[in-house]
């Protein structure tokens, strides 16, 4: 079989078992090690070994790490020295110090001893993040924290594909000691390099690109960058990856750096996704059978161990208990650096196989329980403080300050960022108390300074709610963006009180009926209030009275901005993953010669119960809303589709073809 009908067989394999994961929720970087297990020596033997694709899928840990260091410019790294170094940097050390000592208590050499404790020690960075993303907790206290504690690992994993390499230099004659300064050094004086190239010559070339307009030349200067990069450091017996990542650092002080970052993307995410493929073709399935034990020890030792150490490191930079706790709990698996490092190391020999298959078995299974115990930290934080005394039983809230309890017929603004402070603004004036709830602690920091009544708690909490007097508020106003995070707030405010009046915030019509259907008293969605606004002023400009256009848009809303509902899809649609499925729009259909709907009327479509409403109806240039029940369409007659994209897809489908 030749090698390019293996990669269409991996790919396809990868196709389907991504789609499966993520319709059950799970990362996809396990459908890819899933795919490359199955066509391994270990499985369907497509493939007897990695090296066919070995070399281009290290290019995806060489994008990876130039995507983090394009997140990491001297500046910002200066600035957040302390929250790295604090938890990241103490969690870093304690769980390799930790990991170092079991290591060699069981036998290993001091090289894999090493490389195992800076595997087990680093988190997934693509799991944490993309499920806190799905669960709109980002922005939430141990969100926070779990992202500073990740940016020091990424950190982290630099020096360690450093010192990996060198150890199994070590072993062929030179001592570790010597190797290493050799290393450190050669990198040391590359990093000086390319400090001074990213300030006298990646700027004034990326100008001098940006100024010719070509998306395509844009792109293979970046690209050129990255690779000429990555060879330097791997000429000179470093890593490419870590060349990789300095030249995103040095980019990240640039103007340019977010659209080098988009178009890097996607070739970071095909690539990454051949290497897990290539780490998946080394693993034994089969090892999970025999040698389940260990696997399972070692998996619940990692969970805890990183749990613990993570919740008492948070606890003690401030936070409480309950926010400590989750924090572990997001960040106790494996992760992407780990299998990294643990495929060089077996590479090198410094891990003989076996080992090597055991903590590559402990690592996917943790990434693959992670978004459980992430999905669930909340309960299952609550019910261990609540088991150890920790968290008393009438005192369910250690996050909130409390607000003053003679607190009635107030305002309570669920988030307290531009909106949110814009409306208080408006209550003050007219002389309206108000409480604000927000969970970014620097915005509370600075709004409690100047005596602003915002307090830190999570609405999404009944307890939450019930401290800031929801029972006696005269209304509770969600000032939110997230439509997931208004949506909890909505419930659990109407579980508290069914007839206090709810204001919802969201960004545009995509979540409106959901919002409405959870409690929402009125939902006022920034994109068309913007639009209707434009409108008034245009209609005005254009001679008409501003009463009666005034009556338009006040009908509109009347209406639910039920006309302003679906719109054309453009080119600029944003990411797959970020487009909610519930989201409406329009879309044309031209009826051709031989179209199943042509000599059929609306009645006849009706009848097949199309899920998607037929917005608009033009017949040779002339258009009408909808058109009459008993009219049959004729070829060239252009139906304009309203629905989401996948209703959108099947009616198409069925009018066009039956």
């Amino acid at each position: 079989m030749s090698s390019f009908e293996i990669l269409l067989i991996i790919l396809g394999l990868a196709v389907v078992i991504v789609s499966v994961l993520r319709r059950m929720h799970l990362p996809p970087i396990l459908g890819y090690l899933i795919a490359g297990a199955l066509v391994g020596p270990y499985g369907l033997e497509l493939l007897e070994s990695k090296e066919e694709i070995r070399y281009i899928a290290e290019f995806g840990v060489v994008f990876l790490l130039f995507s983090i260091g394009l997140e990491l410019s001297l500046p910002k790294l200066i600035s957040m020295r302390r929250a790295l170094l604090g938890l990241g940097g103490l969690q870093v050390v304690l769980c390799t110090a930790a990991a170092l000592i079991v290591a060699k208590i069981v036998g290993l050499s001091w090289a894999a001893a090493i490389a195992v404790s800076g595997a087990l020690a680093l988190s997934s960075t693509a799991v944490v993040t993309k499920q806190l993303v799905e669960q709109d907790e980002l922005d939430q206290s141990h969100g926070k924290l779990a992202l500073a504690i990740l940016l020091f690992q990424d950190l982290a994993a630099v020096p360690f594909l450093i010192i990996v390499p060198a150890l199994a230099s070590a072993a062929g004659g030179n001592t570790i000691g010597e190797v290493l300064l050799m290393r450190i050094g050669t990198g040391t004086l590359i990093f000086l390099v390319m400090l001074a190239a990213g300030r006298w010559f990646l700027r004034p070339l990326f100008h001098h690109i940006a100024q010719a307009r070509s998306s395509e030349l844009f792109m293979l200067t970046a690209l050129l960058v990255v690779l000429a990069s990555a060879f330097l450091t791997e000429h000179y017996g470093l890593s490419a990856a870590l060349g990789a990542f300095l030249a995103g650092v040095m980019l990240a002080e640039t103007e340019y750096v977010h659209q080098i970052e988009s178009d890097i993307q996607p070739f970071r995410d095909i690539l990454l996704g051949l290497f897990f493929i290539s780490v998946g073709l080394v693993f034994d399935p089969r090892v999970v059978m025999h040698d389940w034990q260990a696997i399972g020890l070692i998996l619940a030792a990692l969970i805890v161990f990183k749990t613990i150490v993570i919740a008492i490191l948070a606890k003690l930079a401030g936070s409480p208990w309950k926010t400590s706790l989750r924090t572990g709990l997001v960040l106790a698996q494996g992760g992407e650096f780990g299998l990294f490092l643990l495929a060089v190391a077996s590479e090198l020999k410094i891990i003989d196989v076996p080992n090597s298959q055991i903590l590559i078995a402990v690592t996917v299974i943790s990434m693959a329980v992670s978004p459980l115990l992430i999905r669930n930290s909340d309960k299952i934080a609550e019910f261990l403080l609540a088991r150890f005394g920790i968290l008393k039983k009438d005192d369910t809230m250690e996050e909130i300050l409390t607000p003053p309890k003679a607190l009635e017929d107030h305002v309570i603004i669920c988030g307290f960022g531009r909106v949110g402070q814009t409306l208080a603004r408006f209550l003050e004036y007219e002389g309206i108390s108000y409480v604000g709830l927000d969970i970014d602690p620097y915005r509370l920091k600075e709004a409690r300074a100047a005596s602003e009544p915002v307090f830190f708690g999570d609405p999404a909490q009944e307890s939450v709610l019930v401290a800031a007097g929801l029972s006696k508020a005269r209304m509770l106003i969600i000032a939110f963006s997230t439509p997931k995070q208004s949506l909890k707030i909505l419930r659990s405010a109407r579980r508290i009180s069914k007839d206090i009046p709810l204001l919802v915030r969201t960004t545009d019509d995509s979540d409106l009926e959901a919002l409405q259907i959870a409690g929402a008293t009125e939902v006022i969605p920034d994109k068309l209030e913007s639009s209707l606004m434009l409108a008034f002023h245009m209609l005005v400009l254009l001679g008409q009275p501003p009463a009666k256009a005034q009556q338009q848009v006040s009908e509109v809303k009347a209406n639910r901005y039920k006309m302003l509902r679906g719109f054309f899809e453009g080119a600029d649609v944003g990411h797959l993953e970020d487009t909610p499925r519930e989201k409406i729009y329009l879309h044309a259909v031209e009826l051709t010669e031989g179209a199943y709907a042509v000599g059929r009327s609306l009645e006849d479509l009706i009848a097949q119960k199309i899920p998607v409403k037929i917005s608009s109806f033009s017949r040779h240039g002339y258009k009408c809303n909808v058109p009459a029940p008993h009219i049959a369409f004729q070829a060239g007659d252009v139906l304009v589709l309203e629905g989401t994209k996948e209703d959108i897809y099947l009616v198409e489908e069925k009018i066009l073809q039956g």
